[in-house]
Parts: structure tokens; sequence; C-alpha cells
């Protein structure tokens, strides 16, 4: 006979369906624990972290594939005005054809210089930053903490204002990953380069946001130019 009281396993079922759905909404995956490891390993480490951040104000161009929920593409062109030494940058996504569809530059603030239909959302511009700042710019001088993930890859880790947490990823095999974690220590957002090269430099970079909307940015380098003062 059942009454109007949940217990036993049905009622820890139930719990564990609730809290597998929060996951789902919130980004899948929760900060890991790390575990430490030799001293001898941290050096190696600490260059593996570095290793997908520019180091010289460049512009760069690249394709950009976009992938958002329910399957729905498009492309784009993206040029990028990056200097790592202030934390600066200027960002234009355009047409194939040419046309700006949005221009936005960050200094001391966030300015919007062009932003055409729906790019003129309100969280557009704050969020195509934090997807720049994220894939190019390092999160920090030092990491905060250092170790091995559950799957043996070596992690840094950089807190941020908020709460927030970076975690730099370089697993032995697979790619490198740059991953952003909310106050809540779930996955916001997660960036993947297969092939890092000098200086920051990927020929292709994929940009994932897992919190709704989900969306995918798929990056090929086209050009990439050092800019001299």
């Amino acid at each position: 006979m059942m009454n109007g009281s949940a217990k036993g396993p049905d009622a820890a079922l139930r719990f564990a369906l609730v809290g597998c759905l929060l996951f789902v909404f919130s980004g899948c995956a929760a900060l890991p624990v790390l575990r430490p490891f030799a001293p001898a390993r941290e050096p190696a480490a600490l260059a593996a972290c570095q290793g997908p951040f520019l180091t010289e104000k460049v512009r760069l161009v690249h394709e950009i594939k976009t992938v958002m929920p329910g399957g729905q593409e498009g492309q784009a062109i993206g040029v990028l005005l990056a200097d790592p030494a202030t934390g600066a940058f200027r960002s234009v996504l355009m047409t194939i054809e040419g046309l700006v569809l949005f221009d936005i530059e960050s200094g001391p603030g966030l300015t919007i210089h062009r932003a055409v239909p729906p790019f003129d959302a309100p969280a557009f511009a704050p969020g195509m930053a934090e997807d720049i700042r994220l894939a190019f710019f390092r999160p920090g001088p030092t990491p905060a903490a250092l170790g091995t993930d559950p799957d043996g890859a070596a992690v840094c880790r950089f807190p941020r204002p908020g709460g927030e947490t970076v975690d730099v990823v370089a697993a032995p095999d697979g790619p490198l990953e740059i991953r952003l974690y909310g106050a809540g220590q779930a996955l916001r957002k997660k960036v993947s380069i297969p092939h890092p090269m000098r200086s920051g430099l990927s020929d292709t970079i994929e940009i994932t946001g897992t919190a709704w909307p989900s969306y995918s940015l798929y990056l090929r380098l086209l050009e990439a130019e050092t800019v001299t003062p």
C-alpha cells in the first residue's frame, strides 16, 4: 500500500532525478576536486596552462560557424584586435559579404559601436566579451591552485570575482580546455583548443555555452598579424 509521504528508494530516486535536471539546466558538470601532484610536475603544467593565451598584440581574422538551440546554423567573419598587455580588445562581426553586424570595444568599459538586430539584445555584448576574454586572455598572472582532475588531466585553477572559477585543463591526450564555472560551481562555458600554436594562436577553436540557451562557436583562423606600437 502506498501512503502520501514518499520514503525509501522511491524518494531517493526522485531526489536524484531532480538533481540531475538541475545540472542539465545549469551546465551538466560541476567544479571538480583537484588532487595535488608532485612539485616536479608543476613547471610543465604551468607552461601548458599558459600555452593557449595571447602573448603579444595581434589582429586575428576568423571564419565563424555558429550552432544555436535546435541546430540552427550561421556563418560569419570575426576580426579581433587584442592586446594582452592591457586586456583591451576590439572585435567586429560581419557577414561573409562584409556587412558589419556587431562592433564592440573593451577597455576601461564596454563600448558598442554598432549592433544590428538581433545582436542588439542586452545580453549579447557582455556574453561576446566574456567569450573573447575566456578564449584569448590569460585568466590571471598565477593560478591559485594546481592539481589533477578525476580524469588525470593537469589543471591550473584561477578564481574570478563573484565566486566564478576558470580552469585551464591540459589532458595527456586530447584538446586543451578552458572551463568557466559559475558561482554555483556549475559549468557555464568551455573553450576547446585541439592544436595550440605559438603565442596562443590555434588553427581552430570551439567555444561552447552550456547554460540555457546553449550555443557553439567554431572558429577557423584565416589571418594572424602582429601589431607593433
